[in-house]
């Protein structure tokens, strides 16, 4: 009795995996982001690989292979003919076993985006290693150049465009959404926009080169059609309902100075209205916000005050959210806003009578935007300091 269970122990232990498809950490290089450009024919990939032995120091300055340098990370670049050409050949330049599953940045350069992001979008999805959590977005230039920024404040520039990228938008444009979006009928993709500035206006020592979002790229199936300033990426990303929160300088009804509106919640709705071959969107934009600033003489005590704000924000707000739509659906013929997927949903039977000849009908489509504004808070004192006598209301 006492040999069978030791049998039985014996047996079961051959069952147990154990560590025998282990990779011991000094053996991989996790990748931490992607750079992919194109030239001429070739497609270029920049890997920012981490060094783990400086992951824990603070600092970008300096660099070198191994992990002993003063940087927490290194730089690996190949060209191909293909991706995977590509992906060989930096692999063969490194030592250790190139691993993606870590990789939580891809930033896809200018020119590359304007030709088509099919091809790269297929070879990501296809391989189970790559994560669909990874945050996407379009450089205003050479994405390369990107991960060469100096970006004091993050230990690496991958880490610091996802942490932009994240504050810009309600929903980050994600590997898995963007693959979403390119899949469905009726919508086309936006992602953000990433260029290089100056940390210190020129002239002054010690500037850096940092990164900042500067708009939204819009695009036409799978081809970036056009960009979006930022100026007018805040009328569309509360058009599409993805503002997190963004300000607005309004001006008094007399004198000096600015009021600061700082809108930190949107709730969009959009509605099919059609007549015949004659289709109309309607847009209800219902808006919070409060005070973040008064520079003015205007006093915000009365409820008539709040009011006069409050239509002069609706104002201000629908004109900027009416020149962004304008741009991308008459200049970049651009469904970012997804009106044909609302089409689709309210009216099935409209667009199954449409979707032929959606391309052609979009750019003419009117957009009525109805905003309503409502100001929560206006701070906690209701009277400006630079105020010298009564209330300066309309």
């Amino acid at each position: 009795m006492r040999a069978g269970k030791v049998l039985l122990l014996l047996i079961c232990s051959c069952l147990l995996g154990g560590c025998w498809d282990r990779k011991e950490i000094n053996d991989v290089a996790f990748v931490l982001g992607t750079a992919v450009d194109k030239e001429g024919e070739q497609y270029r990939n920049t890997l920012q690989i981490a060094l783990p032995g400086q992951l824990g120091a603070s600092g970008n300055a300096g660099g070198g292979g191994g992990t002993s340098g003063d940087k927490s990370y290194y730089l690996e670049s190949k060209a191909g003919r293909t991706m995977r050409e590509v992906n060989d050949k930096e692999q063969e330049s490194t030592s250790r076993k190139l691993n993606y599953s870590h990789r939580r940045m891809l930033i896809i350069g200018a020119d590359m985006a304007r030709e088509g992001i099919a091809r790269l979008i297929d070879v990501l999805a296809r391989s189970p290693e790559n994560r669909l959590s990874a945050l996407i977005v379009i450089a205003e230039g050479r994405g390369a150049d990107i991960f060469r920024a100096q970006a004091p404040i993050e230990q690496y520039p991958a880490e610091m465009v996802r942490e932009l990228a994240i504050s810009y938008m309600k929903e980050p444009r994600s590997l898995k959404l963007l693959i979403h979006t390119m899949l469905s009928e009726g919508v086309d993709p936006v992602l953000p926009v990433v260029g290089l500035t100056d940390s210190l206006p020129k002239g002054w020592k010690g500037s850096k080169k940092n990164i900042k979002i500067k708009g939204l790229a819009v695009f036409k199936g799978d081809k970036v059609a056009g960009t979006v300033s930022h100026e007018l990426a805040r009328g569309l990303l509360l058009a599409m309902g993805q503002s997190k929160s963004t300000e607005f300088i309004i001006a008094p009804p007399k004198g000096k100075g600015e009021i600061m509106l700082l809108l930190n919640e949107t709730d969009v709705k959009i509605k099919p209205s059609v007549q015949g071959d004659e289709i109309k969107m309607i847009m209800n934009l219902r808006v919070k916000g409060e005070v973040s600033e008064n520079e003015s003489t205007y006093h915000m005590a009365q409820p008539r005050e709040i009011k006069w704000l409050e239509r002069e924000a609706e104002d201000l707000i629908r004109q900027n959210v009416e020149e962004s739509i304008r741009v991308v659906q008459r200049d970049y013929q651009s469904d970012v806003l997804g009106l044909g997927r609302v089409l689709k949903t309210n009216l099935p039977s409209v667009w199954d009578r449409v979707q032929g000849r959606w391309s052609t009908l979009y750019p003419e489509i009117e957009v009525e935007v109805r905003t309503n504004v409502h100001v929560e808070n206006t701070g906690a004192i209701t009277e400006p300091f630079g105020a010298e006598g009564g209330s300066d209301h309309p």
